[in-house]
């Protein structure tokens, strides 16, 4: 992160200019997801910017390598890097709790060990492209808190090895092959696929993004949301539909369909 600070008016100013462009669930998702994201909201008390912008990075994940083909004929991942933004004390971590305990559900259930889990939380670069080789190279990243994972951005490394915030962009960019070179040793991953979801304060992201340190484009690749904050009126609070289907639903849905590999799809039209 940058060592560079921006004021505090300036962030105010920053966030209640953001506040203005609100989402408009209806037109990102059918009918029945908004109903399910409205019911989840209205009983958690959280704005819909917050779920959609975390809920991206987990349909990425449990699309499970699946590709998509772009207007030129080329094929590409689908990773998605999104942070939610907003002051202490706005819900932040009931979004994000509420898509790690999804994400959480769905590996027990196809039975996925704790210690192979998809879900990682590798403080380093170096880490994180470890467990991209051995674990999985299809991995999730949820942060509660992004300083964290911005600070992992900074950790540059001398001696001729690749910059550790050149390797998140690489891993964005979905190439095919992702190599670090260290005096230690090598790390070679073979079609990696990257999903971050995380909440941030305003400072910690305005600071990053106005710094010097983001000529590299790293911070263009995140989708941030900054919804106005609201306290709502005790008649406006809802209690959770049980009847309504949940993220695990949606997120194992998606995996259903996105769980067999090309080859396994021919056998079966055979």
């Amino acid at each position: 992160m940058s060592s560079r600070t921006i004021s505090a008016p300036k962030i105010r100013s920053i966030m209640e200019k953001a506040a203005m462009y609100t989402m408009n669930v209806i037109e990102i998702f059918d009918e029945n997801i908004c109903d399910l994201i409205n019911n989840i909201c209205s009983s958690s008390q959280m704005p819909p910017e917050y779920v959609i912008t975390l809920l991206l990075p987990a349909i990425g994940h449990f699309l499970n390598g699946s590709q998509i083909r772009t207007n030129t004929g080329t094929t590409t991942n689908i990773p998605f890097f999104t942070t939610i933004i907003g002051y202490p004390s706005v819900n932040k971590s009931s979004a994000t709790e509420a898509i790690l305990s999804a994400c959480l559900a769905i590996e027990k259930h196809i039975g996925i060990k704790p210690e192979e889990s998809r879900i990682n939380c590798s403080a380093t670069v170096e880490s994180l492209l470890t467990e991209l080789k051995n674990t999985s190279p299809k991995l999730i990243q949820i942060w509660d808190e992004a300083a964290t994972l911005l600070q992992s951005f900074g950790l540059y490394k001398q001696g001729g090895a690749a910059y550790d915030r050149s390797i998140m962009c690489t891993l964005y960019n979905s190439s095919s092959v992702v190599k670090r070179q260290t005096k230690s040793g090598n790390i070679t991953v073979e079609n990696p696929v990257l999903n971050i979801a995380s909440a941030a304060h305003p400072v910690d992201i305005f600071s990053c993004v106005s710094g010097e340190g983001d000529d590299d484009g790293l911070m263009a690749r995140f989708l941030f949301s900054v919804p106005q904050p609201c306290i709502p009126l005790s008649s406006e609070i809802k209690l959770l539909d049980i009847d309504e289907p949940s993220f695990t639903h949606l997120l194992y849905i998606i995996y259903c369909f996105n769980m067999l590999e090309p080859c396994d799809v021919r056998r079966n039209d055979d």
